[in-house]
């Protein structure tokens, strides 16, 4: 997916300037259709392109509206004002034309007054028909907001919230009597096979709609289950739940109600609901294979809940390209989430963890398989409000995130229901997904491979994941398989504690990433690094950055690598240097109590381990690669100069071998 472009500042000037204003002068409908029919012409030449993004600036950011479309007044299309959030009031306009896909669908509309105007919709999902609203359909649009759209008298509406825009029923009595086309099939039998040859055509969007409108005329059993069935495979899973719970007939033929309920249960990855379900549906029908097979892959996955126990060496087999998420549930139940003392919520220690346990396993609630740094962002988000309209269940625990502290919040919680459809607020959308999604490669094992592309990753929104704060020494150590976050102890942790992770690697000079928590999350790091850090005066840091600069400049005299043998010169320029830097460490800073890491002597020992490997000699490899260790923070490790007789190097993982690490 791609981000759709923005407006260039000329436009934006043009546009302020009628701000507020009903337009002079609007083209004609006849007009608009021409221009219109222009762009379908282009669309069909190239019927498979892909739909580009329309991703919110965050600096735009409006409230969706939480009125309901009998709330608001409802207004003529010749009423609206440019650049204005009509808050309020409403339009009820009728599709003149085929949709126009681009980064949403636009449309040709026209009021019950024969005004015409350009409306259109994004954020809609493939499987909703308002992402693209067949012509003749009449839709609602509440709160519209009117723009500029580049040129003389051409505007447009626009509808970035998609719980702003209601498709209404034909026979909706709030349609204005021009509009109304009556209801175009007459009996619910007549909806219900107008359904099953969409179903068969396998347009389940339509199958939908047609199986809701004969419900509405009658209600039937065997149509709620229909409905089930096409819910389900279009990953509505809390209507697909319902649907099949309306379907009982108190009869042995329940088992299919039941086995749906289970089906959908375990979509929205509720395994013990599922479990009840699918054991009734066992109990109705004991000889389905169909129905054992779901019975126990949920018991797997309700042992995994509990227990923690996975097969990851079978996990990372499964993975390929076109296999990112793994059928596999989520393991927290060492963990807790409550009030941390540091930002907001944190997540907690429920008991002991030793070093090296896994402290939490957790399956991704939205990670699209988009690998290509330049769309995951934009395909995570598009997934995130589609996953929010199509299940709203869910948006309790996604809604619960930061979303950032400038965004305007609409009036009623996220996923509430209004005109029957999911409140969700693009904006807040986005903000919490900058704040809390993770970049993911495949795999983090096949990650440490060179031929590995170091861009390649995806992003997602994993929840309980989302709850840990910040520490540049974490006591925590996250990996990817696929859409698997894997959590592990770097340390012991006592029961109680609160568990950290470091957002991104941590940068060497605490201003720089000091001033990385602060634009990209809003907070200043309170960890024991950044704490002791700070109590060194100004003028040994500066002096620090300044050795660094020095170390770095002699570094990249010459780079080690395979076949290259660095100069001595160049090798004790750069060990001179390095001693310098490691003198500017002030010892009651960085020693006591505890050792701490010094990210800034990394490099440099790093730099000589390859060197002195170019060079073959052994000793000094072994001599910096343990510098390199004691530098992130292992006290474990001895130095030459401490002596390291009897040194376990499996003392780095136990509770007193590493303050830092």
């Amino acid at each position: 997916m791609a981000v759709a472009p923005l407006s260039s500042g000329s436009e934006a000037g043009e546009a302020k300037e009628r701000n507020g204003a009903v337009p002079a002068k609007r083209l004609t409908k006849e007009q608009l259709l021409e221009t219109h029919k222009g762009h379908l012409k282009k669309q069909d030449l190239s019927p498979n392109a892909p739909r580009p993004v329309k991703q919110p600036i965050l600096a735009e950011a409006y409230p969706a509206s939480t009125k309901s479309i009998r709330e608001v007044e409802l207004v003529p299309l010749s009423a609206l004002c440019v650049e204005t959030h009509h808050r309020g009031q409403g339009i009820i306009v009728r599709i003149a034309s085929p949709p126009f896909f681009g980064a949403g669908a636009v449309s040709i509309v026209e009021d019950e007054h024969g005004n015409a105007d350009k409306l259109a919709i994004y954020n809609q999902g493939d499987i909703s028909i308002l992402s693209g609203v067949p012509e003749g359909c009449v839709v609602a649009v509440k709160e519209p907001y009117y723009k500029y759209n580049g040129s003389d008298n051409d505007y447009m509406i626009c509808v970035d919230h998609p719980s702003d825009v209601i498709l209404l029923r034909f026979t909706d009595p709030i349609i204005p009597e021009p509009l109304r086309l009556g209801s175009v099939l007459k009996t619910a039998e007549d909806w219900k096979k107008a359904g099953d040859t969409a179903f068969l055509e396998k347009d389940f969007s339509t199958a939908v709609f047609c199986y809701s409108e004969s419900l509405e005329i009658e209600p039937s059993p065997g149509v709620f289950s229909k409905r089930s069935s096409t819910n389900l495979l279009l990953g509505r899973y809390d209507a697909a739940l319902t649907d099949a719970l309306a379907s009982r007939t108190n009869a042995t033929s329940d088992w299919k109600a039941y086995f749906n309920a289970g089906r959908a249960a375990y979509g929205l990855c509720d395994y013990p609901t599922s479990i009840v379900h699918l054991r009734e549906a066992l109990s109705l029908n004991p000889t389905a294979a169909n129905v054992r097979k779901e019975h126990d892959r949920c018991l797997t996955r309700l042992h995994e809940a509990e227990t923690g126990a996975y097969d990851f060496l079978a996990m990372h087999a499964l993975l390929s390209p076109t296999t990112v998420h793994l059928d596999r549930a989520s393991f927290t139940r060492r963990t807790v989430i409550r009030s941390s003392p540091h930002h907001g919520r944190g997540l907690f220690a429920a008991e002991p963890i030793p070093a090296g346990a896994l402290v939490f396993a957790e399956k991704a609630a939205f990670m699209p398989n988009q690998y290509d740094p330049s769309r995951a962002a934009a395909a995570l988000y598009a997934l995130t409000v589609r996953q929010l309209l199509s299940n709203p269940s869910v948006a309790s625990s996604v809604l619960a995130l930061y979303p950032g502290s400038d965004l305007p919040l609409p009036d009623l919680p996220g996923g509430t229901l209004i005109d029957g459809i999911p409140l969700v607020d693009v904006f807040l959308t986005e903000g919490i997904r900058q704040k809390n999604c993770f970049s993911a490669p495949l795999s983090t094992l096949s990650d440490t491979k060179l031929t590995t592309p170091a861009t390649a990753a995806a992003k997602g929104l994993w929840l309980h994941a989302a709850a840990m704060n910040h520490a540049c020494v974490p006591n925590t150590l996250r990996s990817f398989l696929g859409d698997i976050l894997i959590s592990r102890a770097t340390r012991d942790i006592p029961a109680g504690a609160e568990l950290f992770q470091a957002y991104v690697p941590v940068k060497p000079d605490p201003a720089e990433r000091s001033a990385l928590y602060e634009t990209a999350w809003g907070f200043q790091c309170g960890c024991a690094l950044c704490e002791r850090e700070g109590r060194s005066p100004e003028a040994a840091r500066a002096r620090r950055r300044e050795l660094l600069a020095q170390v770095e400049r002699a570094c990249t005299r010459q780079q080690p690598g395979a076949g290259v043998v660095v100069p001595d010169s160049v090798i004790r320029g750069v060990e001179r240097a390095l001693r310098l830097l490691e003198e500017a460490h002030e010892g009651d800073v960085f020693d006591e109590p505890g050792v701490l890491p010094r990210l800034m002597l990394v490099y440099p020992c790093n730099w000589l381990v390859g060197a002195y490997k170019g060079r073959k000699n052994w000793r000094k490899v072994a001599r910096y690669a343990k510098r390199v260790v004691r530098n992130f923070g292992f006290s474990g490790v001895p130095l030459e100069e401490e002596g390291e007789k009897g040194w376990d190097p499996r003392g780095l993982f136990t509770a007193g071998g590493s303050e830092g690490g």
